[in-house]
C-alpha cells in the first residue's frame, strides 16, 4: 500500500483529498503546515507527497528546503517525489525555483484541480 502526506492549510483540501486517495488505496498522512509535515516525515518517508505553498508557521518552499538539508542525513527523504498544489500565481512568484531544484519536484498543480486527477497523476509517478 503506498503512502502519501498531504500537506495543507485548509482543513477541506485535507479532507478531500484524504477521502479520495485513502478510497484508492493509499495510507494517507496530513499535515496543516510545514513544520507539523517534518514532525511526520521524521517518523517515516511516505512514498509521495502533496504540498501547499501558502502555509502558516511553515511554508511549503521552507519544508522542501528544510527536507534537502535534513536528506543529507537520510538519503530516503530527497527522493520521495511531491507535487505541488497551489492556490497562488506560482510562476509569477519566483518561489517555484525552490522546488524546481529539488530532485523530488514532479509538477505544480493548481488547487481547482479534480482530486480525480492528482490520483490519476500520483499513481502515473509512482508507475514510474
Amino acid at each position: 500500500m503506498p503512502s502519501i502526506l498531504i500537506i495543507d492549510d485548509d482543513p477541506t483540501i485535507l479532507l478531500l483529498f484524504k477521502y479520495v486517495f485513502s478510497d484508492n488505496g493509499f495510507e494517507v498522512y496530513t499535515a496543516g503546515n510545514g513544520q507539523e509535515a517534518l514532525e511526520k516525515i521524521s517518523e517515516g518517508a511516505p512514498d509521495f507527497m502533496l504540498v501547499d505553498i501558502a502555509m502558516p508557521v511553515m511554508n511549503g518552499a521552507e519544508f522542501i528546503e528544510k527536507v534537502e538539508k535534513l536528506s543529507a542525513g537520510k538519503p530516503q527523504l530527497k527522493k520521495i517525489p511531491f507535487i505541488v498544489m497551489t492556490g497562488e500565481n506560482f510562476m509569477e512568484s519566483g518561489i517555484n525555483l525552490v522546488f524546481q531544484k529539488s530532485p523530488g519536484f514532479r509538477a505544480f498543480v493548481p488547487k481547482m484541480t479534480q482530486p480525480e486527477q492528482v490520483l490519476a497523476m500520483v499513481n502515473e509517478i509512482l508507475k514510474k
